[in-house]
């Protein structure tokens, strides 16, 4: 095995045990550490625990698959910006289940706008 090879699994590696070290960690905490030092490891603990709630959250809102995936990753957007404002740390999958809702309403509303057959950039 190579050097650069060696290095890359033990990347891996090391991701592989954090995010099994994660897994009971409370929400809180995942989150004071995103907050506090950047932790990618936390955040994507978080994506994990709370994605598939947030998904079918934009699914049922939207009923188009795309509209509902891009509002989901917009969700996980205002989290990374407003990690550090969130009062009710040990509530975030209620937060997040809002702040979902309105992400997909917003979209919903703003493709109801748009004039009949008019498809946005990049769209099929």
């Amino acid at each position: 095995m190579t050097n650069g090879q060696s290095t890359t699994l033990l990347s891996s590696v090391r991701k592989l045990v954090a995010a099994q070290s994660l897994r009971t960690v409370s929400d809180r905490q995942l989150l004071e550490r995103f907050r506090a030092c950047q932790d990618e490891a936390a955040f994507a603990a978080l994506v994990r625990r709370h994605g598939s709630m947030i998904l079918g959250v934009c699914r049922r809102v939207l009923r188009n698959e795309q509209d509902a995936e891009d509002a989901c990753q917009a969700t996980f957007l205002v989290l990374a910006r407003k990690a550090g404002s969130i009062h009710k740390k040990d509530s975030l999958g209620s937060w997040l289940h809002g702040v979902a809702f309105r992400v997909a309403s917003d979209l919903k509303r703003r493709r109801a706008r748009l004039p009949r057959g008019f498809t946005p950039a990049g769209s099929p």
